[in-house]
Parts: C-alpha cells; structure tokens; sequence
C-alpha cells in the first residue's frame, strides 16, 4: 500500500525539522542539487553535535526549517501531480511539529543516555524519514 502524498509530505516536513537539510536533500536526490545539498546535510549533521550550537526552535532556526519544510513538501506533492500547496503546507506542519517534539526528545534522552548517542538515533530517524518519504515509488 502507499502512502499518500500529504502524509509524505507532512513525513518529509518532519523530517526537516529535525535536521533542516534533510528533507530538501531527500527530494534533490537524482537532482543538480542532490549534488550539493548532502554536504550541507553532513555539516548540519556535524554542527548539531557542537554545544554553540543553538536551540532548533529559536526563531531562525525554526524559519529555516518551516522553509525547508515546505520545500521539501512541496517538491513530494509536485513529483506526484498533486495539490503544491496542500503539500507545502503539510511540510511546514510536520517540521514545526517535529522541530519542538526533537528538542524534547533530545531533553528526556540526553538525562538516560549520553547525550552523543541521543543525537546520533535522532539523526538516524531523521535519515530514514526523509529517505522514505522522499521515495518515489
């Protein structure tokens, strides 16, 4: 069975906000961009782990996830001929609702396990979040 394109979109959203480069790389993949983006993504991957690094939901940091939310959103509802902004609009949500349920997360699991190991399973979910809901068959 597949999913349908607005859960995919709000998954790939969601994605994005919990790591911002994720989703947008997802759905550059097979692209000129999909060239770039994933050393941005390994940046990004890299710079959560510092301690300057700061919240995921101060305001520009959560502006830059609801954009690549809905880019990413967006770029999922097009590759299936649907509605852009339905789309655009599930991807904004899932990042926002993912963006503050990350930190919370990170919050509860940094005070049971190493904070690092924390990190490294939310940016495994992240990944395979964004790479399912990228797929497009």
């Amino acid at each position: 069975m597949q999913t349908s394109l607005p859960i995919r979109s709000f998954a790939i959203g969601a994605a994005t906000g919990l790591r911002t480069m994720s989703g947008p790389t997802a759905v550059a993949m097979g692209t000129g961009w999909g060239r770039i983006l994933p050393f941005l993504a390994v940046g990004e991957l890299i710079a959560d782990k510092l301690p300057s690094t700061p919240s995921r939901t101060i305001p520009a940091a959560l502006v830059a996830r609801m954009a690549g939310g809905a880019l990413a959103g967006r770029s999922v509802a097009a590759a299936g001929g649907r509605n852009l902004l339905v789309g655009t609009l599930a991807g904004i949500a899932g990042a926002v609702g993912a963006a503050y349920a990350g930190a919370a997360y990170r919050k509860f699991a940094s005070r049971h396990i190493p904070a690092m190991l924390a990190a490294l399973l939310e940016d495994g979910v992240a990944i395979a979040v964004a790479r399912t809901a990228a797929n497009r068959s």
